[in-house]
């Protein structure tokens, strides 16, 4: 109610518990979709940091079965339509960049171990009059647990840590919130110091390299990136 003093006339009580309670719903209905639109904003930056994502105990996509990598892409794809709107050009080159990664023979590999959001800052929440459109601004910590490397040259621990300023543009297609455009500036973190030793070692395989990686813990590598 903008916080305006609203008089009832003498008789009007009713009246007045019907108005208020729907200005209550009003309020409760918007707060609401802001909730959905946060999801939504999570949702898609998770995606994106899940791009080819695999399991695998040799380091390599061309251990995947073919009906492993098909469950996987289906998988994906599904994730991207979900949090991606149609005009929103990231949908279509996520999917490939995905099934390119899981059909992939290349030696050289990239593999993440597991990452995610670590914490998120809103900023602001900005709905539209007919609630098809927001505008947010937050600010967002996003981590992976990386190993690159091939067998001739070794492999090694990568632990970046980003904290993007984020403005994205989010619609409503369908019923369903999803990102249609972001503009972001990103600044990276150096990784956690006592994991320095772990980054600099040079492994001579990838299972030693992945066992070096899950002596780390995600949560206590992550900590110090979170807002206080």
């Amino acid at each position: 109610m903008n916080n305006r003093r609203i008089w009832f006339r003498l008789g009007g009580v009713l009246a007045a518990a019907a108005v208020c309670t729907g200005g209550a719903a009003v309020v409760s209905d918007r707060a609401q979709e802001a909730k959905n639109v946060q999801r939504a904003f999570l949702g898609a930056m998770e995606t994106q940091m899940q791009i080819g994502c695999y399991p695998s105990e040799t380091d390599s996509p061309a251990d995947l079965t073919e009906r492993e990598r098909t469950e996987l892409q289906t998988a994906y794809t599904s994730r991207v339509e979900q949090y991606y709107t149609e005009e929103n050009p990231c949908r279509k080159r996520y999917i490939a960049l995905n099934e390119g990664i899981l059909t992939a023979a290349d030696p050289n590999v990239e593999y993440s171990e597991s990452c995610g959001a670590a914490d998120c800052r809103f900023d602001s929440v900005r709905l539209s009059a007919d609630r098809m459109t927001a505008v947010v601004q937050a600010q967002i910590v996003v981590w992976d647990k990386r190993i690159s490397g091939n067998p001739e040259q070794g492999f090694s621990v990568e632990l970046p840590v980003n904290r993007d300023t984020i403005t994205a543009i989010i619609k409503k297609e369908n019923g369903a919130w999803k990102l249609d455009s972001i503009d972001s500036r990103t600044s990276l973190l150096a990784a956690v110091p006592a994991n320095d030793e772990i980054c600099r070692e040079r492994y001579p395989t990838f299972q030693m390299a992945r066992q070096a990686a899950n002596s780390i813990n995600d949560q206590t590598y992550i900590k110090e990136a979170r807002f206080s």
